[in-house]
């Protein structure tokens, strides 16, 4: 059983309380240290090795999928490199920066690692931030505002942070958190808006001013300025402005369909959650039903599914969405399989009390058998794929795909792939196309650092064409961003490149 909810919201949320990601050691030969340290607690090197160890066996204990990308001896030889980075007398954040690479190891999403309370809470009082916006389209990083009010860059290109070119900050900062696989379309999203800043504070440092070189797209001039470190209150009002808002739309309803002219529907699904459709007054399956109704009732040849915004939610509604578009017969899932019926550092996570652990593991045994190879798999008859329809729709059917479909969208994305003529347009999803870790998951508390670690314990398998490369997501057939003008004007690219595509069919 899975509901992991949707991931964009909970990587923002994340995001505002400092929770996401960390930096590698590395940065800390940064001359500029990330963060005033020596006012953090410090830890002994016997402390911080328990620890690591304990970080380190519980992943290879109850993360099911953590030799999915690497193998067993690539896994253990980056746990050891990282181990020999623990001496003694280090802070929770040079800790913290040894351990994320692990975690981050597992190229897997919905595993993740958070700071500490009072370390959060510490950074987000004394914390260094560079006062700016970006967003990152067709590989490149545009600056979204102007960081003060004599200072004009907005749309501009941003092409070094202190002397370091951006696309090498990128890729440092990226390998410190976790992606499915080897996909970039997601960590790209998580770095716009105002997590750049975020995480540039806490991978490379925090100084009390930038050197910025940007350049002008329409003048190809580049231009060199110093501006001043902020907070992160003042970091935060940035992203609350109207401007900012129109850039970054943000749908407060989990799903809406419309009709663009009379043969065109646009059924907009951004997440796969009950509990968000619950709390809009809304029923999943009641809506996907009467959406459909009213596809049939109006004609419609072409339907235009967005999930952009999808970052999953509860198992079973992807495939009940897809049920009404196809007309065969399908498997889901090849296998689900478990890590463990129980775990040994119980005491150390969420499921601590009696209870709690009483009722993982009769759910696990509940829903798992031990197959006659050694694996605890899933048994016969736990959630089975949503029949297909009796009625389902024939038309043309185009999917809008983003950074931010994940999990449950992810899912979708590869099942309309695999089984349908689907076009897909936009991003490369940000789930992987072959499945992903998820379910239940135990949430690991390192009792010296207070370190937290969300494991996942379930490895879904889908059951598609092996079409995609390995560690990759769905591929769209069709690439299309928005210039740096349309997104500073809030005008949504793919969305119209779809529209015209429809149309010049019709025109046929």
């Amino acid at each position: 059983m899975r509901n992991c909810g949707n991931k964009k919201v909970l990587r923002q949320l994340g995001c505002i309380l400092l929770l996401s990601t960390v930096t590698s050691c590395a940065a800390r030969k940064e001359t500029t240290t990330v963060v005033a340290e020596q006012q953090m607690p410090r830890y002994s090197k016997e402390l911080l090795l328990a620890d690591f160890d304990l970080l380190a066996n519980s992943l290879k204990e109850a993360h099911t999928g953590v030799y999915w990308y690497a193998t067993e001896q690539q896994f253990d030889s980056m746990v050891s490199a990282q181990r020999l980075k623990i001496t003694g007398n280090l802070s929770t954040l040079e800790f913290y920066n040894i351990a994320a690479p692990v975690v981050a190891f597992t190229k897997e999403d919905h595993c993740d690692i958070h700071l500490p309370e009072a370390a959060t809470a510490y950074l987000k009082e004394k914390g260094k931030f560079m006062p700016l916006t970006v967003v990152s389209l067709k590989g490149k990083v545009h600056v979204l505002n102007n960081p003060t009010p004599d200072v004009s860059i907005r749309g501009y290109e941003l092409l070094e942070i202190n002397g370091r070119p951006i696309r090498e900050i990128y890729e440092r900062i990226f390998q410190t958190f976790a992606a499915d696989g080897f996909i970039l379309t997601s960590k790209y999203r998580e770095l716009d808006m105002h997590k750049l800043a975020v995480e540039y504070a806490k991978v490379i440092a925090q100084p009390d001013a930038f050197e910025l070189l940007v350049r002008n797209p329409e003048t190809d001039e580049k231009q060199l300025l110093k501006v001043n470190a902020i907070s992160r209150t003042e970091l935060s009002q940035m992203v609350k402005t109207p401007e900012m808002q129109k850039m970054f739309k943000t749908d407060p309803s989990p799903a809406t369909l419309e009709f663009s002219g009379p043969e065109t529907a646009i059924l907009t699904c951004n997440t796969f959650s009950n509990p968000n459709y619950t709390a809009a007054g809304m029923d999943f399956k009641t809506f996907v039903q009467q959406a459909f109704a009213a596809i049939k009732a109006a004609g419609v040849e072409n339907l235009v599914i967005d999930i952009r915004e999808n970052g999953g939610g509860t198992e079973g509604n992807e495939d009940f969405l897809f049920a009404y578009l196809t007309d065969k017969e399908y498997r889901k899932y090849k296998y689900v399989q478990a890590s463990a019926f129980s775990y040994s550092f119980y005491k150390y996570t969420d499921c601590s009390g009696r209870k709690d652990r009483k009722e993982l593991e009769a759910d696990l045994r509940k829903e798992h058998e031990r197959s006659e190879d050694g694996r605890i798999l899933r048994k016969p008859g736990i959630e089975q794929p949503e029949p297909v329809q009796v009625d389902p729709y024939q038309g043309n059917v185009y999917v809008l795909t983003s950074g931010w479909t994940y999990s449950g969208g992810a899912e979708f994305s590869a099942l309309m792939r695999s089984h349908t003529n689907a076009v897909f347009i936009g991003e490369e999803t940000g789930g992987g196309y072959y499945g992903n870790t998820s379910g239940y998951s135990l949430e690991l508390t390192l009792p010296k650092t207070g370190l937290q670690i969300d494991i996942p314990l379930l490895k879904f398998v889908l059951d598609v064409r092996e079409i995609i490369p390995t560690g990759r997501g769905v591929l769209p057939d069709h690439e299309i961003l928005p210039s740096i003008q349309q997104f500073l004007e809030g005008t949504d690219a793919t969305m119209q490149w779809t529209k015209a595509l429809i149309e010049k069919g019709r025109e046929r």
